[in-house]
């Protein structure tokens, strides 16, 4: 078969789908902002309002939302990336980052007496390295603002007591995941549109 040389705006073209194709398929990952920004604001919101206003002997039980939350996004991720036909580099990149970080945080709750209990600071810590890196791999800006937000307040929150610490996340979350996760769904839906 031979092949056929590209002139150099068919080239830019083909680079142009080809980039527009891998941001498409980041807007659909919508769901996972839209799910964890969910799971996190009830865990935190919950936490925060049995400790403070109940005499509840488990606030953190609001947490528990996370197990559920991890499957489902461990499952239906895998499923996802199993029906693309083509799989890039970035995707993979994109994909394992979460992951790790996913690890990593659970990782830090069995271990929060070691960690001085800090575990609200360091999450929103390491959610900022993957939201500001999801924001760039996306060419996303929301993201990356959602992902400083989440540094900003992470290191404020180090000086705080736990209560008010759940409030920072759930305002994190809010900047860091709702709102860009919410303005990623909208786009996806107006790119179906404009393919249709």
């Amino acid at each position: 078969m031979e092949e056929k040389e590209l002139s150099p705006e068919e080239s830019l073209d083909l680079i142009q789908d080809m980039i527009g194709r891998a941001r498409r398929r980041f807007t659909d990952n919508s769901i996972f902002f839209l799910l964890w920004g969910w799971v996190v604001m009830l865990g935190s919101l919950t936490h925060y309002f049995l400790g403070n206003f109940t005499d509840y002997e488990m606030p953190y039980i609001g947490w528990v939302l996370t197990v559920p939350a991890f499957i489902f996004s461990m499952v239906y991720g895998a499923r996802k990336g199993r029906q693309q036909t083509t799989r890039l580099y970035t995707d993979r990149v994109y994909g394992w980052l979460w992951v790790m970080l996913g690890v990593v945080m659970f990782t830090m709750v069995f271990y929060g007496e070691n960690l001085n209990w800090q575990i609200v600071p360091l999450t929103m810590l390491m959610a900022a390295v993957g939201t500001v890196v999801s924001g760039a791999m996306m060419k996303f800006r929301p993201l990356q603002i959602g992902g400083a937000c989440f540094l900003i307040l992470g290191i404020v929150s180090f000086q705080l007591d736990e209560s008010t610490q759940m409030l920072l996340m759930a305002v994190a979350v809010l900047i860091g995941y709702l709102i860009p996760g919410y303005m990623m769904k909208t786009k996806a839906k107006e790119h179906a549109v404009q393919s249709a």
